[in-house]
């Protein structure tokens, strides 16, 4: 599946109750010799009776390593539970706590939940300005690091295509100051309801599409005053709308299916 070709490998371990592995994520994950994806993404019976949710999900980036979040996965995953359960709002766990998505005519939305600039909550290293974070990139503001069950750091700058984002991209998801890696945006401001965004995405790298990167590089904005609340987000394919209410993140936008498959493994 993907949203605006930021693309998922999906099992729905409900069904088979296959080991996930790092050999296995690395094999579907391959676009040469895999079904190729930004991440794998499971649908699991919940792992607790107490709350109410519809389905639980792991988010693994073709590292292996686990995601927390993942904007887009989740719309994904709620398109598929829509119809499997013939209900227009669901409730999903993840890693960053529970996701409620919502359909709306063709489009998907969920809520991300909260957003936060708290260091600790980042985390970054030690204290500092969050807001500015002393990471140069030319012509660009120093970076804002946001976490939304996820971490991003967000640059705001005048033409996001001058930038070789493949070649700084590893250098700041692995910089010192993230203990964890994160995630990294640049953001070209077109009005105060329109951006546009590239992603380097921790663990996968280039990617078409970041949901829970689109929310935060809107979030960063309405926080120096840049953007309003409401903003239309512009990437590759397409376009995501976020909606930032007392700092919790909105997103809607597409979720398709691209082929059912299976592999021997």
């Amino acid at each position: 599946m993907h949203g605006l070709g930021n693309d998922f490998v999906i099992i729905d371990k409900r069904v088979n109750k296959i080991n996930i592995t790092k050999e296995l994520i690395s094999k579907l994950s391959d676009r040469k010799s895999g079904a190729g994806c930004d991440q794998l993404i499971t649908i699991n019976d919940s792992s607790k009776k107490d709350i109410d949710i519809d389905a639980e999900i792991k988010i693994y980036n073709p590292s292996g390593d686990q995601a927390e979040a993942c904007g887009n996965g989740t719309r994904c995953v709620a398109k598929l539970l829509f119809e499997e359960l013939n209900r227009n709002d669901i409730k999903i766990l993840s890693d960053a706590g529970i996701l409620v998505a919502k359909q709306k005519d063709n489009n998907i939305s969920v809520n991300l939940g909260k957003l936060t600039t708290n260091w600790k909550k980042i985390p970054i290293i030690k204290d500092m300005d969050t807001m500015n974070v002393p990471i140069k990139i030319n012509d660009f503001s120093n970076g804002v690091a946001v976490n939304i069950g996820n971490p991003h750091l967000v640059f705001f700058g005048p033409n996001i295509n001058d930038v070789d984002l493949g070649m700084i991209g590893p250098s700041i998801e692995n910089h010192k100051f993230f203990p964890n890696k994160i995630n990294v945006e640049l953001v070209e401001i077109i009005n105060r309801n329109k951006i546009k965004i590239r992603v380097w995405e921790r663990g996968a790298g280039l990617t078409l599409a970041c949901g829970s990167g689109a929310c935060a590089s809107v979030y960063a904005g309405t926080l120096k005053n840049l953007l309003e609340n409401e903003v239309e987000v512009i990437l590759e394919r397409g376009s995501l709308y976020i909606n930032i209410i007392n700092d919790e993140a909105i997103m809607t936008g597409p979720a398709e299916i691209s082929f059912y498959g299976s592999i021997d493994y």
